[in-house]
């Protein structure tokens, strides 16, 4: 049921030795729903073809909003994610374009309780329905789909580097950033439990260590497959989009905007390679290029004293 992808066929190996066979990164498996989730979906429509949920400006839906267009799965429908518990309903007239996915008729809250009946109780977003069979977690969904194209060794190793790492990067990315936005907000967009452990005084040095050491060896291995390339076009694989260009498009973004790391400095051939990346978006990525950046905004204010006091993540790379 997938559509057909041209991918490059190349041998070459990313510098972590694994081959996708070898990989412990997981790929996306269909959620194992009791009959009133399938009941939902059946209601709704979304047992039938392909449909996504997500916000396609975060982080985590970006992926999958670049990978669908990748594939050339045009057929998909869309529906919002919002950051709330708003029932499902048809998105109104005048509603903030910002705070939609482009093309979406309907959004639903992610702590609604039918979006979390049909997400097995996570209640995470994205989430993929394929005539019927739900999957989630974005960077799986695109091994996934990876190995369903025979996309390449170079692009399945790509992919598995971000699933491997993407834990303790966002458990960065709430410490450094999203934790100190949420409880000014008093945690209306999210459930306070995820996010309550993490900020100012919440972690000793040598958790902070173990999370930046991570990020290090993460982004390292980023620099380096650039730095092996002829040239550095806005590609992560030859000269054309492929499943890793969407798995890894956050990753710059993120920690630079979220976690305030100094990308530039530390890591240039990835911040070279993300200007490159922004100054021809691909398809399904503009929200987020766009979008994200003012989310930034909010972090970036909520922690101006926390940072200007010494709870800066660069720190860690002086």
């Amino acid at each position: 049921f997938f559509f057909s992808i041209l991918c490059l066929m190349s041998e070459t190996i990313m510098g972590n030795g694994l081959s996708p066979h070898e990989s412990t990164a997981p790929a996306a498996t269909k959620l194992l729903l009791p009959p009133e989730a399938k009941a939902a979906l059946v209601e709704h429509g979304w047992d039938k073809g392909i449909v996504a949920f997500g916000f396609t400006a975060s982080e985590a839906t970006v992926k999958l909003a670049v990978a669908l267009h990748i594939l050339g799965m045009s057929d998909v429908t869309w529906v919002t994610v919002s950051f709330d518990d708003s029932p499902l309903q048809d998105i109104p007239e005048g509603f903030d374009p910002n705070m939609m996915t482009p093309g979406s008729k309907q959004k639903i809250g992610v702590k609604s309780e039918l979006y979390k009946l049909i997400t097995g109780n996570i209640g995470h977003m994205p989430a993929l329905a394929i005539k019927g069979d739900m999957y989630l977690e974005s960077d799986q969904i695109l091994k996934m789909l990876a190995l369903n194209n025979d996309c390449s060794s170079e692009v399945i190793n790509l992919i598995d580097c971000s699933i491997l790492y993407q834990e303790k990067i966002f458990e960065a990315l709430k410490h450094w950033g999203w934790s100190g936005m949420h409880a000014a907000q008093n945690y209306s967009m999210v459930n306070k439990a995820n996010y309550i452990d993490y900020g100012v005084g919440k972690k000793d040095e040598a958790w902070e260590k173990e999370i930046t050491d991570a990020i290090k060896d993460f982004m390292s291995k980023l620099e380096k497959t650039l730095a092996d390339k002829s040239d550095i076009n806005g590609f992560w694989v030859g000269d054309t989009l492929t499943l890793a260009d969407a798995s890894l498009i956050n990753w710059v973004q993120s920690l630079e905007g979220v976690a305030g790391l100094d990308v530039k400095k530390n890591y240039p051939n990835c911040y070279a390679n993300w200007e490159k990346i922004k100054s021809s978006p691909p398809e399904g990525s503009l929200p987020f290029i766009y979008g994200f950046p003012v989310f930034c905004g909010y972090v970036t204010q909520a922690n101006k004293d926390a940072r200007t006091n010494g709870f800066d993540i660069n720190k860690y790379w002086e």
